[in-house]
């Protein structure tokens, strides 16, 4: 079964007021800047069900630099996670046909993505969320046990408190 990989950045140089480091991912060709300005979900609900992201053409290295997240992943092979990230953590690896979604922290949160797209990226045919009701892989794993990546009661606190229909 799949799990969650984390990257972390090659440290040059770390005093008590500077942190400064490669956050390279090889192979990557895009860099997206992801701001919560608040407590979010993403993708929202829609309907009062969970949706969430599903990529063809690009592996995520999501790492967080300001504040916390969770992502929720479902992997095709059934694996269901739950994964904290804050600046801390490095960066959280995304595979191909990966279900996921985030929630923030109340303070919001700044997410760099180390997009690695291959020669049949499309952004116009990669970010149609999907829901649980209506895709039966996601579905299926979605229902199987979570397991927890991080402090798990620091998760359960964010997912009760931040993790609601809108």
């Amino acid at each position: 079964m799949s799990y969650p990989q984390l990257h972390k950045a090659r440290i040059f140089r770390e005093t008590p007021s500077v942190y400064f480091a490669d956050a390279w991912i090889p192979g990557q060709n895009g860099l997206d800047v992801v701001t919560h300005y608040g407590p979010a979900v993403s993708p929202p609900y829609l309907r009062g069900e969970k949706q969430f992201y599903v990529h063809t053409q690009q592996t995520d290295f999501n790492r967080v630099v300001y504040g916390e997240r969770v992502f929720e992943l479902v992997y095709p092979d059934g694996g269901h996670y739950y994964v904290h990230l804050d600046a801390n953590s490095g960066a959280l690896e995304i595979p191909p046909y990966v279900y996921h979604r985030s929630i923030s922290c109340p303070e919001g949160s700044v997410l760099l993505n180390h997009a690695v797209r291959d020669a049949e990226y499309d952004e116009t045919k990669e970010f149609f969320p999907r829901a649980t009701d209506s895709d039966e892989v996601l579905a299926l794993g979605y229902l199987k046990p979570a397991s927890f990546v991080g402090p798990v009661d620091r998760i359960l606190l964010l997912l009760a408190d931040h993790d609601q229909v809108d």
